[in-house]
């Protein structure tokens, strides 16, 4: 098996605090042709369950406002431009509220049983989980990512314009052509 990432941990039925719900398990699949891994099962959150308090938003920038940058760096001679994909920084932030799931038994492969000793955790066909980090189908692990973006691009001198959110700027550009 390999290494995991300590997302979640099983916990017996007991163990869901009194005043928390533990979700569904969504399975989702996908084709994705054109990736490496073509064919893709992944155990999500069933985020329409979750009962979070807190506000999960995050501002981003609207499709005009890409499409005027992205014709800016076209049609500006010398112009310098760069994007980045950063598709597992949604995953595996740390949450401070912890959040719970159930997962049927029957949905989880038998060397998983086995690896984790699961049959003394199973209650009324389920299996517990505590989740800790953010993970497909958690209304917050959008926000949370952000927050972490914002901070992680702030120390290498990128801050989010003012009136377009989604849209960094570097200190060093700004003074160059100011712009900020």
């Amino acid at each position: 098996m390999t290494t995991g990432t300590n997302t979640m941990a099983f916990i017996r039925r007991n163990q869901v605090p009194h005043d928390r719900k533990a979700v569904d398990l969504k399975i989702v699949s996908a084709d994705k042709p054109n990736k490496a891994i073509k064919e893709r099962i992944r155990f999500t959150v069933r985020g329409d369950q979750v009962e979070y308090p807190n506000d999960v938003s995050t501002k981003t920038a609207a499709l005009t406002t890409v499409k005027i940058l992205l014709n800016s760096a076209l049609s500006t001679p010398g112009a310098e431009f760069m994007t980045g994909d950063i598709e597992h920084f949604y995953l595996n932030n740390d949450m401070k509220r912890k959040e719970y799931m159930r997962i049927p038994i029957g949905d989880i492969p038998q060397t998983i049983i086995e690896q984790y000793n699961l049959l003394p955790l199973v209650s009324n066909g389920y299996v517990y989980v505590e989740i800790g980090k953010g993970m497909y189908g958690l209304p917050q692990t959008g926000k949370i990512a952000n927050n972490r973006l914002v901070k992680h691009l702030a120390k290498h001198g990128y801050e989010q314009a003012q009136h377009t959110h989604g849209l960094f700027t570097q200190d060093k550009w700004c003074r160059l052509y100011s712009g900020c």
